[in-house]
């Protein structure tokens, strides 16, 4: 999932609605420059979300196109928040304990087998960290990594949970626990923005895992 904003969507919904424009058609619909427009495209054809075709002009020299890809389509169709609670919700009230965690455990090992698929075998839990980071990027996480402390941080900016969250705190359990395995160190909560923090950091216990 890439990080697509309100204008993001607009545009990618008008080349849906409209089978797609010219340049100065995008323009027109976003009210701003050509350059302005340029860059976001630029930014959507290089997350594979839009392409273009050159298509002959009664006059003068061919124009691009654009059109939005099954990629574009797909993400246009991601805010699954609502459904997402739902869902929650339901596996919280499962009433017995032993089926509810159950289900809680695949959730967490089902995330973290995403993440730890796309790592490449490293030694340094450092730099695991650093590789995770770039990962949950590109997922659509706002974090960081943070080295400067005796201990390595995860940083996320902003909650990627705050309706689950306000539904049962267990899912930042779970997510601790994901980050976790992933990394194949302890990890615990510094700060929460369900505790009133501006974000969440997860501390990395490097001294369980033999490193000096």
């Amino acid at each position: 999932m890439v990080p697509l904003d309100s204008k993001d969507r607009e545009l990618l919904e008008h080349l849906h609605c409209h089978g797609g424009a010219y340049v100065q058609d995008l323009c027109d619909v976003m009210g701003v420059t050509r350059n302005a427009i340029r860059q976001r495209i630029s930014r959507l054809e290089a997350w594979g979300l839009m392409v273009s075709e050159q298509r002959s002009q009664p006059r003068g020299r061919p124009k691009n196109v654009y059109q939005v890809t099954a990629d574009g389509l797909h993400s246009l169709g991601e805010d699954y928040r609502e459904l997402a609670v739902v869902l929650w919700e339901v596996v919280s009230e499962v009433e017995d304990a032993g089926v509810r965690e159950q289900l809680i455990s695949h959730v967490r090992d089902r995330l973290a087998d995403r993440f730890r698929r796309r790592l490449t075998e490293t030694s340094s839990p450092d730099e695991r960290l650093d590789q995770l980071v770039d990962e949950m990027k590109t997922s659509g996480f706002n974090v960081e990594s943070d080295h400067s402390a005796a201990l390595p941080i995860l940083r996320e900016t902003n909650c990627p949970f705050p309706m689950l969250a306000d539904v049962d705190e267990a899912i930042c359990q779970v997510e601790r626990q994901v980050v976790e395995q992933v990394l194949g160190a302890p990890v615990e909560f510094k700060r929460r923005c369900r505790d009133g923090y501006h974000c969440c950091e997860f501390e990395v216990q490097l001294e369980s895992t033999g490193k000096t």
